[in-house]
């Protein structure tokens, strides 16, 4: 072979080992930014790994499927008035916590009970040294605790990142 093509061969060789360097390595690197960010008490750059929209829909919807559940197995009537009573309480519920204000607040609480308690608070956002990670797709994983291995953070691809954009709760009446 020429040397053009040798080195298109060598180059094809290094894009090929890179992409699946990536699409290996970027879920943990995400997890440590983020874990970096919350310990670091930096609201903006753990924002930047959080699609708040579609965090607050999954977790609407995760909710209302767990009030659905609940609801069903009352049998004195009132399940009813709690689900359309909790619908109307969801929404402005999770719309003020999963923003970007709702991250300051949480990471300002935790610099305060710091000081109240003069003790080192815990992570805010609690990723295990050795989280078990699971591909749902290209464009999609898993977040599972070893130990607890119904309940999951589930991140998107965004270009060549990943952002958090919902939550797998246990399934309903399962907990």
């Amino acid at each position: 072979m020429s040397r053009n093509k040798w080195t298109g061969v060598a180059l094809a060789a290094v894009i090929l080992v890179g992409a699946v360097a990536w699409y290996f390595a970027s879920p943990y690197y995400t997890l440590m930014k983020m874990r970096d960010a919350a310990n670091a008490n930096n609201a903006d750059a753990l924002s930047a790994y959080i699609d708040y929209d579609s965090l607050r829909e999954d977790l609407k919807s995760e909710l209302m499927a767990h009030m659905m559940v609940e609801a069903q197995k009352d049998e004195s009537g009132f399940g009813a008035f709690g689900v359309a009573l909790g619908s109307a309480m969801i929404g402005p519920i999770v719309d003020g916590m999963v923003s970007p204000a709702g991250v300051r607040a949480m990471l300002i609480s935790k610099r305060h009970e710091k000081a109240v308690r003069g003790a080192t608070p815990k992570a805010p956002v609690k990723v295990g040294e050795d989280p078990a990670i699971e591909r749902r797709s290209f464009s999609e994983f898993a977040v599972k605790s070893k130990s607890d291995a119904d309940g999951a953070l589930i991140f998107t691809r965004r270009g060549l990142g990943w952002k958090l954009s919902g939550v797998d709760f246990p399934p309903p009446g399962q907990e």
